[in-house]
């Protein structure tokens, strides 16, 4: 048996599809033929069918951030269903002044270096979901193997990984 995609023409397809299965039955009738017709050449495939949303929108998400300065010595790993915004900026996210125990914060306070900053345009999306318990697992197992300094907690849901 074997098989070929051929770019979809119309009608013609078919018995241009019924001649060469004809042909080839004539000089080889131990050859099964299949033909896929596939969809053309389109404008259409030549662009994203969605617009990006900006970093700022995306929500469900497992992120990395590290200070501008300290690079991967100050990295954290974390996961949101809110806008990446939200967590970052709302009265308990993590750079907004009255919140109390982020580590993000901890770091810039604890080195008191002015050029320690988290940019908020450098963090990483490391997967998005719909479901928060994958969200929790991608962050745990990430937390897991690549160890990040300014996480204090070692998980987010248990790992019974051998």
């Amino acid at each position: 048996s074997s098989g070929i995609n051929a770019e979809y023409g119309g009608h013609i397809s078919y018995s241009t599809k019924r001649r060469l299965k004809k042909l080839l039955t004539k000089f080889y009738p131990t050859v099964k033929l299949n033909v896929v017709f596939t969809r053309g050449f389109r404008l259409s495939n030549m662009f994203a069918y969605k617009d990006r949303l900006p970093l700022s929108c995306r929500s469900s998400v497992v992120y990395y951030t590290q200070c501008a300065k300290c690079g991967p010595s100050a990295a954290y790993v974390g996961k949101t269903k809110n806008t990446l915004h939200e967590r970052f900026y709302s009265s308990s996210g993590h750079l907004h002044p009255s919140s109390k125990n982020s580590a993000l914060l901890g770091h810039l306070d604890s080195t008191g270096d002015p050029e320690c900053e988290f940019i908020f345009r450098d963090i990483k999306i490391l997967d998005t979901t719909k479901h928060d318990y994958k969200l929790r697992y991608v962050e745990s197992i990430i937390l897991k193997y690549e160890k990040q300094n300014l996480n204090t907690q070692e998980r987010s849901i248990p790992l019974n990984v051998v």
